[in-house]
C-alpha cells in the first residue's frame, strides 16, 4: 500500500494564525515573521526562536492539521442544516485495499458524513459511491459529472486535480480537496431542497474585498455563517430552514439559495436587501 510522507515540519500562517505542523515544503508560497504576529494569534506552544519564519502556502495544497481540525468542525455545522450523518468512525479497509492506496484522510470525513444519502451520489454532480472510485494516472478519481470525471485527489501531493478536455491537471489556484468536497456538498444539498432560486447581488456585495466579513454584518440568532469555510470571495450563510452560497470577485456578485418554503428565500432577499432574483 502506498503510503504518503510529509516533507517539513515548521511554522505556517493560517487564517491569520501561526500554527506547528507538518507541511509539504513544494506547496510554499511564501513566509511571514513570526515576531510580527500577535502572541493571542499563536496557536502553538512549540518554542520559537528569533527570526523564526512561518510559512504560506498555495491555495491549492495539501490538508493541514488546522484545516483538519476546521473540516471536522464545518461538518458538525453543516449537520444542523443538511442530511449528513451524525460524526462516527467507518472502516475503509476495503476500499484501500481494492485501490491499494490509502484513503485520504479528508475523504474519510466526507465519505463518513454521507454515506448512505442518496442526493449526494445520484446528483448529475455527484461523488462516487466508495465501490466505485477508481486510481487513474496517479489520482483517486471520486467527483463525477453524469459519466465524466471531474475530481481526484493527487496520491503524490495531496492537491485536488481537475479532469479538463480528457486531462487531468493540478491548478496551484484551484481549490484544495477538502473545499472542492465541502463546495460541492453544499451546493448539491442546497438543490435538492424544496425550493431553489439564484440571483445577483448587488451594491456593497459587489464592491467589497471581502464577502464572507461584509455578511458578518447581517448575521443574527437566525442567520449564520459557515465561518470555517475559507476560500476567498465565497461565503455560506444558514439558517434552519435555508442555505445560501454566495460569491463575490469586485466585478460581480451572485447567490444561489435552497430552503424548504419561497416565503423563507424571500426574507433573507429582504434582510439582505440588493438582491435580485431571477425569475
Amino acid at each position: 500500500m502506498t503510503k504518503i510522507k510529509t516533507t517539513t515540519e515548521g511554522f505556517y500562517f493560517y487564517e491569520n494564525k501561526i500554527y506547528y505542523g507538518c507541511y509539504d515544503e513544494s506547496q510554499v508560497s511564501g513566509w511571514t515573521s513570526v515576531s510580527i504576529i500577535e502572541p493571542n494569534s499563536i496557536m502553538t506552544d512549540h518554542p520559537i526562536r528569533e527570526g523564526e519564519r512561518a510559512v504560506t502556502f498555495i491555495d491549492n495544497h495539501r490538508m493541514l492539521d488546522a484545516e483538519y481540525a476546521d473540516l471536522r468542525i464545518m461538518l458538525d455545522k453543516m449537520r444542523s442544516f443538511m442530511n449528513l450523518n451524525n460524526d462516527f468512525e467507518m472502516d475503509f479497509s476495503a476500499v484501500e485495499n481494492r485501490l491499494g492506496v490509502s484513503f485520504p484522510k479528508e475523504l474519510k470525513l466526507i465519505y463518513s458524513s454521507i454515506y448512505n444519502k442518496n442526493e449526494y451520489f445520484s446528483s448529475e454532480e455527484h461523488f462516487l459511491p466508495l465501490d466505485e472510485i477508481y486510481v487513474e494516472q496517479g489520482k483517486i478519481v471520486f467527483f463525477k459529472k453524469k459519466k465524466l470525471p471531474i475530481a481526484g485527489y493527487d496520491i503524490e501531493s495531496g492537491q485536488l486535480a481537475q479532469y479538463f478536455k480528457r486531462e487531468w491537471y493540478i491548478g496551484e489556484s484551484d481549490f484544495c480537496c477538502y473545499q472542492f468536497c465541502v463546495g460541492s456538498l453544499i451546493t448539491i444539498a442546497l438543490e435538492n431542497k424544496p425550493v431553489f432560486k439564484k440571483g445577483r447581488c448587488k451594491g456593497k456585495f459587489v464592491t467589497t474585498l471581502n464577502i464572507k466579513k461584509e455578511l458578518e454584518n447581517f448575521c443574527n440568532d437566525t442567520y449564520k455563517l459557515l465561518s470555517e469555510f475559507n476560500v476567498y470571495g465565497i461565503a455560506v450563510m444558514y439558517s434552519d430552514t435555508l442555505i445560501a452560497w454566495i460569491r463575490s470577485n469586485g466585478f460581480y456578485s451572485d447567490i444561489k439559495v435552497g430552503a424548504s418554503d419561497e416565503k423563507h428565500i424571500d426574507a433573507l432577499g429582504s434582510h439582505l436587501g440588493d438582491i435580485v432574483w431571477k425569475q
